[in-house]
């Protein structure tokens, strides 16, 4: 629960390895609905989504994806929620089962988990897709999540209740 639905900035960069890209960005609202500018590049959110993060609109805002939700797009049409850019690989670090590349999306760097032969070496330029049905957007200021009552929920407002007890994050 806490690796998938982090009420932090802090416990989503802990958790995981590698650990959440973060990038620096804006919600826009558009004529098709709520997208996240990172650095110029649209990133639609998806509308099932758009009344969660209505509160931050024309705010600045972190968005938060972990690598796994980043993969190579495959041939298909994109699935809802997913956006496709085209990225340059920067760096290819293979690890047996799996590849992790670097790559830029808006002039910042990210990490993606593709499959273990999907990228030979840098340079190549790949189609990356983004899981934006995963991602989480963070209050810059605070590092809190901003949740789905329109407003940013701090971490003392939110408790865990377990079966005999509540664990406050």
């Amino acid at each position: 629960e806490l690796f998938e639905h982090p009420l932090t900035r802090f416990v989503a960069g802990f958790l995981g390895s590698p650990r959440m890209n973060f990038l620096p960005a804006t919600l826009v609202a558009g004529p098709r609905g709520l997208h996240v500018d990172v650095g110029g590049t649209a990133l639609a959110w998806p509308g099932d989504r758009q009344g969660e993060i209505h509160g931050a609109v024309a705010r600045s805002v972190e968005l938060g994806l972990r690598p796994e939700h980043l993969r190579r797009a495959g041939s298909g049409p994109p699935v809802p929620g997913e956006v496709r850019l085209p990225v340059k690989v920067e760096l290819v670090q293979p690890t047996g089962s799996r590849t992790f590349v670097t790559a830029s999306i808006g002039g910042r760097p990210v990490i993606a988990e593709v499959g273990a032969h999907d990228v030979q070496r840098p340079g190549e330029t790949i189609e990356l897709a983004l899981d934006m049905r995963r991602a989480i957007l963070f209050d810059p200021a605070t590092g809190s999540v901003f949740g789905n009552d329109n407003r940013v929920k701090t971490a003392k407002e939110t408790t865990m209740a377990g079966p005999t007890r509540a664990i406050k994050l």
